[in-house]
């Protein structure tokens, strides 16, 4: 039986399919995902990591010592750390949002799971997000893992994005529309 294709697109699509085929034949997914969320973690929470990966002050030597240190202190995958060295050596480092979210869905899409991002203006109690993920996961036929952003700027309602689709329920929303037809009148 064959194996099933990886598509991806993009300089990311391409560094992050190569990784975690790696990280497959070597029986180490769980531990990529592992690396993954510790980098994630540290784009979301390092102004200073930011700055390392997209200031055009660093030169690349400076930006592969910089994250081979950081790999070794986060005791990351070897190929992991090879990765992040090689993207300095290219100067690439500020495709790894990209690259995270290109390997989280290789990671879905080998646990057979579905990403769902979830945009509301107030915060979702658990038993509601809990409601959202079984309603998805039998709407795609896949277990759905949902991810909640609080937007106020929504005023009420949510927007739920799965793929390419989206689903906008917010009065923000509506009030646009609403705008536009007003707009159509005249």
């Amino acid at each position: 039986m064959s194996e099933p294709t990886l598509v991806t697109s993009g300089v990311a699509g391409r560094y992050a399919t190569a990784l975690f085929k790696i990280c497959e034949e070597d029986d180490q997914i769980g531990s990529l995902q592992k690396d993954v969320g510790l980098v994630s973690e540290l784009l979301e929470n390092s102004n200073d990591f930011n700055s390392l990966i997209n200031s055009p002050v660093y030169r690349r030597e400076q930006q592969e010592a910089a994250v081979s240190a950081i790999a070794d202190h986060m005791k990351v995958l070897k190929n992991t750390k090879n990765l992040l060295c090689l993207l300095a050596q290219k100067g690439r480092l500020f495709i790894l949002p990209d690259f995270i979210y290109e390997t989280n869905r290789l990671l879905d899409r080998d646990r057979d799971e579905i990403a769902v991002e979830v945009f509301s203006a107030v915060n979702l109690t658990k038993a509601q997000v809990t409601g959202l993920e079984k309603s998805m996961s039998k709407l795609v036929g896949k277990k759905a893992k949902v991810g909640v952003q609080k937007d106020e700027s929504l005023i009420s309602g949510i927007i739920i994005k799965l793929g390419s689709k989206m689903i906008d329920t917010t009065t923000k929303s509506k009030l646009l529309k609403l705008r536009n037809l007003m707009k159509e009148v005249n």
